[in-house]
């Protein structure tokens, strides 16, 4: 008996920061909050935003019209690029020998599109990057056309907001 706890009190003595983090790192598993169950998604909707450019053209358009002298302004974007979404694949390549004299060989690529499953509420693809359209000119339409200070406001937000460079860039006086 007495060989056995001074056994035990060897092991404790030399093990116990060990047993600590054990113990620390259960309980913080037990503790972990599962999560709600979330409402099935329905098949072929995204889950973020797709940009929407009357909605950004209209944002842009009351975003001007806080500028002092600008009025009512209309905004009207043309794009370069549209909205892209870069998704990941499997790639896999295979080689068949064709035979013959010359002893060549075909290689075929066969590309897959990675699938996320989360559980019973199904499958998405792995979204890689997003990339937001690039904007190829503006034109902008607004009752304080006249001032050159608002004018010079309107090109200098317009290109910050859309990274159109000032050329680009066409402000005209609103029709009354």
């Amino acid at each position: 008996m007495k060989n056995w706890q001074n056994r035990m009190s060897f092991l404790w003595a030399r093990y116990k920061y060990f047993l600590a983090v054990i113990a620390v790192g259960v309980l913080l598993l037990l503790s972990a909050k599962v999560p709600a169950s979330e409402p099935a998604k329905e098949e072929g909707t995204q889950t973020e935003a797709a940009f929407d450019l009357k909605t950004f053209q209209q944002s842009v358009a009351d975003s001007l019209a806080q500028i002092e002298g600008a009025g009512r302004v209309e905004v009207l974007l043309s794009l370069e690029a549209g909205e892209e979404s870069v998704y990941a694949s499997d790639v896999s390549q295979s080689s068949q020998s064709t035979g013959g004299s010359s002893d060549s060989t075909s290689e075929t690529y066969q590309s897959t599109m990675s699938i996320l499953s989360d559980g019973s509420y199904g499958e998405t693809p792995v979204l890689i990057k997003s990339k937001y359209p690039t904007f190829r000119g503006a034109v902008i339409l607004c009752e304080g056309a006249d001032s050159d200070t608002v004018r010079l406001q309107i090109v200098q937000a317009v290109s910050a907001l859309c990274g159109i460079s000032s050329d680009h860039i066409s402000i005209s006086k609103l029709k009354q």
